[in-house]
């Protein structure tokens, strides 16, 4: 049985936090160790720190956080990654520029079922409709449909499904064939939507309920993604 990580208590620095919720992630099997990444807003108001592309997410530390300072925080523009910032840089900074006031953190998971719920066609929004223990504390928004990893396609199809017209932003998002998006006031906060998400998509898998729409493919998820950004 795998030992339970001890977590950043929340009086620690968002950082740290950061670096911890990851250390779960891996314990968890959400991630694999070099997968997934995270990113907290400066505290002091300066940009963002993000977490490096290559290093082992299962023992990520402070000094593995890259600082991006905030001229490069351009809302609805995407810009070019630093060196050594993650490979899904893009959607970290497009989405840390549409964190609403009192957010801080952008969570990148691969979490098993909620991957898998979406791959049995399953809509999460739909999905988590029918479990309060969710709709209670998450909003979860609409599937971004499957497009390449680390494409800026993929970046501002996940922006605008967390920015949709007259709603509020959900906190979490799902990547079709790829995984799920979470924001938070912290680190934490974000780490407890992807977990409650996680838990009912495990539920109804092991149900054996079906979701009777048409699965996507990587060709409709660009054409679909398209739509979105220009609707």
């Amino acid at each position: 049985m795998n030992t339970p990580p001890t977590l950043a208590p929340e009086s620690s620095t968002p950082i740290a936090q950061a670096c911890s919720a990851l250390h779960a992630a891996y314990a968890k099997g959400w991630i694999t160790h070099r997968d997934g990444n995270i990113s907290v807003s400066d505290a002091a108001g300066d940009g963002f720190w993000i977490s490096q592309s290559g290093v082992i997410k299962a023992q990520l530390n402070v000094a593995q956080m890259l600082h991006v300072p905030a001229d490069r925080l351009v809302p609805g523009r995407a810009i070019t990654a630093p060196a050594g910032a993650s490979g899904e840089f893009a959607l970290h900074q497009l989405l840390q520029a549409l964190l609403p006031a009192g957010f801080n953190t952008v969570l990148h998971l691969h979490p098993t079922h909620i991957v898998a719920a979406m791959f049995a066609n399953w809509d999460l929004r739909e999905l988590s409709e029918q479990f309060p223990e969710v709709t209670r504390y998450t909003r979860v928004g609409r599937n971004v449909p499957p497009l390449a990893a680390t494409s800026e396609e993929l970046a501002r199809a996940c922006a605008a499904s967390f920015a949709p017209p007259q709603s509020d932003m959900p906190h979490i998002v799902g990547l079709d064939r790829h995984g799920c998006v979470a924001i938070g006031h912290s680190p934490f906060d974000a780490f407890e939507h992807v977990e409650r998400l996680e838990h009912v998509c495990q539920m109804v898998l092991a149900s054996g309920a079906r979701h009777t729409t048409t699965a996507q493919t990587v060709a409709s998820g660009i054409k679909a993604a398209q739509a979105i950004q220009t609707a």
